[in-house]
Formats: C-alpha cells, structure tokens, sequence
C-alpha cells in the first residue's frame, strides 16, 4: 500500500482521503459476544462454537460437539448444478472509479486507485428501512488485501467518495478483479446486503474508467423454508476441511406440520459431482434443532477451488426416501452470502466461521 497520489480525471471532485486497512471481516448477522464469553482463538470448532451463545437468539449451545455419522455410499451418478439456487436478487446500484497509476520510470509495479463513488436505491434487511453502510473493497485472488470506507448514516443513497490504493504489477492487471461488498451497519451487527464484482480484463489501464455496477441479494430474503447454521474452517497443514452443523431453526414441513424428525446431509461435491457423504443424527419432534455435530472432510489445497459443500436438510416420514426440506450450497462457485461464507474461511485459515444460511428448494 502507498499514499495517495493524485485523483482519476473522471472523479477530480473528489478530495483526497485517509487510507484505512479494513478490520476483521465481521461474522455476517452476528451481533457481537456478550461480555465473559471465550474468545473464538480457531484451535477446534468446539472452541468458537459451543461454549457461547447463538448470537441471535441467545439460546445456549451444548456443552460438546458430537462426530457426525458416516455415510458410505455415494450415488456418483448424480451430479449437483450449482443453478438450482434461485437467481440473486438486485438490491441497489455502486458507482466507483478506477485509475491505474504508473509511474514515469519503466517500474512494471504501479499503484491500482479506486474510488467508491455513491450508490443508490440500497435495499436492507429490513425492505423498508433507512440504513447505514458501508462498503468493503477485495483485490481478488488476495482476500487479505481489502480496504473499507466509513460507515454512512441514515440513507440508502449515500455518497462514499473515498478512494484506496493497491499495489499492482502491470502484468498482473487484466488477471485479478475487484469485488465490491455492502454492509448495513447498526449497532449489535454488520449484514452483508449485496456485492458486485469488475474484472480488470475488461477495463482498459490506460485511462480512467467510471461505471455502475449492479448490486445482488446475499440470501437474506427467501427464508421460506427455514434457515441452517454451520461453521467452516479449514487446516492447511493436515488439509482438512471442518463442518460444524450447529443447529436449524423455522423449518417447513410437509402438510404445515409444526415439528418433525429432521437431519441434514452434508455432500462434498467436486466439480458438480457427489464424491463424499456424512449425516447427522435424526431430532425427534423438531422445528428449530440443535446438532452440533463435526464433520471432516480430508481436501486438499489446490481442490479448494473446484470443490463445494451442498447440505440438505431432510425429514424421515417413513418413505423409503427422505423428504427434503431445502439446502444450502457453500464453495469457490456459489454467489451471495454462500461465497462470502467460504472466502472468510479462506482468509482465516483454522478459525472456525459460522453463519446463518436460508434453505433453498
């Protein structure tokens, strides 16, 4: 990162700002721990999930994780589209700006300068709500470099004019992209309510550049058929890949029954395709369960972008076959909240990242 050097054409209005490394990655829909509990340090999925509360409704978790139960067989005929989830949702519009800055000198490295403009027509957790934000900037593949602008109050049109520098080498340029997050911010929670992303191949580095970009749903509407709460980390060192299920809260069952007998199925799919299979345990007369039951998966590094989890929460009724109430797909390429999920695991590597997903049919 350097200092500010000077402002694209396109935006010459805008006064130059302070740089500002953006904090942690807040856990998405997840007011902060109340006072006492432990730190989340990332030595097991026990640590940061069952000593503490669930940070929306409070109720206490049990006092130890459970292993999961195996599955065997795997239908490796049955491929999974990553285009069964329901298309995202447009929640409002970002306008930035971009200027690569090279210096006079033949340096292939130069500073990458992008200014986060305004937005409009933000659409919140709450539809009809006045909501503050803020704006959260990846310089793609590094997760580890993001920039984050102030937070804006009371307008779902704010005007951000703020501007970050990143460090790039000219021959990098057209291979990475930038990905644009917006959070509404109150004071227990940061919700992440839409994202857009630009690749740099498709812009041109020689001369400034301003343009719209679309903001969509991060799947916190469409809860319809319930909602699942799980965890993600990931240990490069033993390149292994840990689940926690922690519980399912407002499922819908079949004929509008307000309980049933619900477990959750976790695949490892790579490349669309079932290679791996666990199962929790069955909850007798349920509507909003607890499992908190761990599951590994043993995944190596350079698989992490080709492969997803799909969790199905589903009911035994009896039939030969279970009825399914919805899942959830997590990986390098889903969309919304379910990508966001996965790229905090990635950049923060053996610590346990739990959010709150809504099912889908």
């Amino acid at each position: 990162m350097g200092s500010y050097r000077g402002s694209p054409s396109p935006t010459t209005s805008i006064p130059p700002q302070p740089l500002r490394p953006a904090p942690a990655p807040p856990l998405v829909d997840e007011p902060p721990k109340p006072a006492g509990s432990p730190p989340a340090d990332g030595t097991t999925a026990t640590t940061a999930i069952v000593s503490a509360e669930d940070p929306e409704s409070g109720d206490q978790l049990p006092p130890a994780l459970q292993r999961a139960v195996s599955c065997d067989s795997v239908c490796s005929d049955t491929s999974i589209v990553l285009g069964d989830l329901q298309e995202p949702n447009v929640t409002g519009y970002l306008c930035v700006g971009l200027e690569y800055d090279r210096p006079a000198c033949f340096s292939d490295s130069a500073d990458l300068v992008v200014s986060v403009l305004e937005a409009k027509d933000l659409v919140g957790p709450d539809s009809n709500a006045i909501i503050d934000t803020y704006v959260r900037v990846y310089l793609l593949p590094d997760k580890t470099t993001n920039m984050q602008t102030r937070v804006y109050r009371k307008t779902n049109c704010p005007s951000y004019k703020e501007k970050f520098l990143f460090g790039l080498e000219a021959s990098e340029f057209s291979k990475r992209s930038l990905t644009f997050y917006v959070y509404a911010s109150d004071k227990y929670s940061n919700t992440l309510i839409g994202e857009a992303e630009l690749k740099l191949c498709d812009v041109t580095p020689r001369q400034p550049v301003t343009t719209w970009l679309t903001l969509t749903d991060t799947g916190q509407r469409g809860t319809q058929f319930g909602e699942l709460m799980f965890s993600l980390s990931y240990l490069p060192t033993a390149e292994r890949l840990t689940v926690v299920i922690v519980k399912a809260r407002n499922l819908k069952f079949p004929r509008d029954r307000e309980a049933g007998d619900p477990f959750i199925k976790v695949y490892l799919l790579q490349h669309g395709k079932k290679v791996h299979k666990k199962r929790t345990s069955t909850k007798k007369g349920e509507r909003s369960p607890i499992f908190n039951e761990a599951m590994i998966f043993s995944v190596p590094a350079h698989t992490l972008q080709t492969i997803q989890l799909r969790m199905t929460v589903a009911e035994n009724t009896g039939e030969p076959r279970a009825y399914s109430i919805g899942h959830v797909i997590v990986g390098s390429q889903a969309s919304g909240k379910a990508l966001s999920h996965w790229n905090q695991m990635l950049s923060s590597l053996r610590k346990p990242i739990a959010m709150w997903h809504p099912l889908r049919k």
